[in-house]
């Protein structure tokens, strides 16, 4: 009985706990990638453009992580054929790998990125269609990146902390 016992109260402990940790997984993605879109409209508000019509952003931005080199947090703004016309203080020293094609405006594309000179990245690109003079645009793709430290961290410390309340929860049926 007691055999039996532990075999039924190990699955559906099990599946609860695998259950509970892909949806934590997804949910904190979700978080990733709404934190993210955030730091893409914050540079989207501080964006501005100079007399030529070419888009500025302002040296200081709010998130003072944009301004710290290697803080985790990087920015860029690409032009319509992927040149670079603007990149944060964070990204001194280090390359956002190119994207492998430029979202049409209006959509945002958020990825998973394995950067060979740093550490793995979460990514989110929106491109946005700048109008420069009455009937005249450009477009420009923001594309902010976050390291995934903080995110593995996150799943992993929810992940000790489940297993180890589900054993012990185990344990004490059994008992």
């Amino acid at each position: 009985l007691l055999i039996a016992a532990s075999c039924v109260l190990i699955a559906c402990l099990g599946l609860t706990g695998l259950a509970l940790d892909h949806a934590f997984r997804e949910s904190a993605l979700v978080a990733v990638q709404e934190r993210l879109q955030a730091q893409v409209f914050m540079l989207l508000g501080a964006a501005d453009s100079d007399s030529d019509g070419q888009l500025t952003l302002p040296n200081t931005l709010p998130e003072a992580r944009f301004s710290t080199p290697g803080s985790g947090l990087y920015a860029q703004v690409l032009d319509r054929d992927g040149a670079l016309i603007w990149r944060s203080a964070s990204l001194l020293g280090m390359k956002l790998p190119p994207l492998p094609s430029l979202p049409v405006p209006g959509q945002l594309i958020f990825q998973q990125i394995d950067a060979t000179d740093a550490t793995p990245l979460f990514s989110l690109n929106f491109t946005v269609s700048w109008e420069i003079s009455t009937g005249n645009y450009r477009y420009y793709t923001f594309q902010v990146a976050e390291t995934r430290r903080g995110f593995n961290d996150q799943v992993a410390g929810f992940r000790r902390s489940l297993w180890g309340w589900l054993l012990i929860s185990a344990l004490v049926l059994l008992l």
